[in-house]
Formats: structure tokens, C-alpha cells, sequence
């Protein structure tokens, strides 16, 4: 688990070039600028990625580091066209800590990054509100918002409700989740089709599943998230 963990800090530090820049088209129509904030507004929205049962009141701590992989092809057909990456791999750097019997909060941020051209910071609130009695389960509520930049170009701000549901059965929980995340998108007028600056605003559906695995204080996830677009992420750290 060590290992796991070295290697994701090893790979986000050393390696900046392993990300790629998020070519952005110009001359985005109305439609096409919705569907950007469906696939990158949304789908840089806040994400766990962790044990879902609560981390157990104020002595609960967690901190992990982990990417994300967000399928981004489709943009390359939008407005003037341009040649995209199949995914945008970008690092995230997440906290979190009880402050409650059964809430948590969440503060998770992508460092500024030239390499990608994506910034983002979220906060987020977990309510743990039922634990099984004989079953090795429980049921949340995730609240979260999220802000998002990229290249200076496009500005997401999102705020969903999640609920999830795990079953722990040591050292492996499985969760599942489904919730609603609502959004809206400002677009620099240097992309948009009419020259001049836009605001979209949208909202979906969305679900995961996921997988993590606990030895000693050292976790790793792994969790598959879709919106319009389906995103990846890899998450490791310590949780006491």
C-alpha cells in the first residue's frame, strides 16, 4: 500500500509532462458550449474516491492523492475542430475530516498546472445518517461543489447531491451511488462562435461505482464515475 501511495506522489511530481493540454476549439455555438459544460464542467466535479463509511467523528482524518482520466474526444468535432486528446489526465490532491459522529467534510484541489491548463477546487459535506445493525453496510448523503478553470478559457461552477451506499467487507468496500449535479459554464468570447463571452447552465444525472482496499491506516480506490462522459479516477492515502 506504501508502494501505491509513493508511486502516485512519485508520478504527480516528477512527471508533469505525463499530462497532456486540453486543446479547446474556437467558434462554439450555443449547443456545442452546453455540451462542454456536460462533459468538463460535470465531469470535473468532486469525487470521494474513498471508504464511504465516515471516518468516525473528530478524530477521523484523511489526506490522499490520486488522478483522474476524463474522456474528451468528442470536443474535438465541436466548432472549428481541432485535434483532442482522447482523455485529459490531470492530479487532484484530497482532505478530509470528521467533524461529527457521522459527517465529514471534504476539501480536494488541482494544483495549477500548465501542462493541463485545469485548476479546480471542491468542498464537500458527507452525512453518514444509517449504519447497519447486522450487515456490514451503510447509506450517505454527498454534498459537494466544485469550481473548475480551464485555460483561462472556460469557468465551471458545480453543486451536486449523491447518494451512496457501501458494503464493507474487510479489507475491501464496494459502493455504489447515484445523485443529480447542477452547473453553469462561462466561455471566454475568444472561443465562442458569436465573439462574444457566454453563460450556459445545465444539470445531469449521475452514478458511480467503486472499489477501495484498507491496510493499516493506508487505503487505495478506484472509482468509475459517468455524466455525458465517463471519468476514471485512482485515489491512495492515509486514513486514522
Amino acid at each position: 500500500m506504501r508502494s501505491i501511495l509513493g508511486l502516485l506522489l512519485f508520478f504527480m511530481i516528477s512527471s508533469p509532462h505525463a499530462y497532456a493540454t486540453l486543446s479547446i476549439p474556437n467558434n462554439l455555438t450555443d449547443g456545442e458550449q452546453e455540451l462542454i459544460l456536460q462533459i468538463l464542467g460535470f465531469g470535473s466535479s468532486f469525487r470521494a474516491i474513498n471508504n464511504p463509511y465516515p471516518l468516525g467523528g473528530y478524530s477521523g482524518f484523511e489526506a490522499g492523492i490520486g488522478v483522474s482520466s476524463l474522456s474528451t474526444g468528442d470536443i474535438g468535432y465541436f466548432g472549428s475542430r481541432s485535434t483532442v486528446n482522447k482523455n485529459l489526465v490531470y492530479p487532484q490532491l484530497t482532505f478530509a475530516k470528521g467533524v461529527f459522529d457521522s459527517i465529514d467534510l471534504f476539501f480536494s484541489f488541482a494544483p495549477t498546472n500548465e501542462n493541463t491548463g485545469v485548476s479546480l477546487y471542491s468542498g464537500a459535506l458527507r452525512w453518514g445518517f444509517f449504519q447497519a445493525t447486522f450487515l456490514p453496510a451503510c447509506f450517505s448523503l454527498l454534498f459537494s461543489a466544485t469550481n473548475s478553470n480551464f485555460n483561462d478559457l472556460m469557468i465551471f461552477q458545480t453543486f451536486g447531491v449523491d447518494l451512496v451506499t457501501g458494503v464493507n467487507i474487510a479489507p475491501l468496500s464496494f459502493y455504489v451511488g447515484a445523485g443529480t449535479l447542477y452547473g453553469q459554464g462561462q466561455f471566454d468570447a475568444t472561443i465562442t462562435s458569436n465573439g462574444a463571452k457566454t453563460n450556459q447552465v445545465g444539470k445531469t444525472f449521475h452514478s458511480l461505482l467503486g472499489l477501495s482496499v484498507e491496510v493499516s491506516d493506508f487505503f487505495a480506490a478506484i472509482q468509475i464515475d459517468q455524466y455525458n462522459a465517463t471519468v476514471a479516477s485512482l485515489r491512495a492515502g492515509v486514513r486514522f
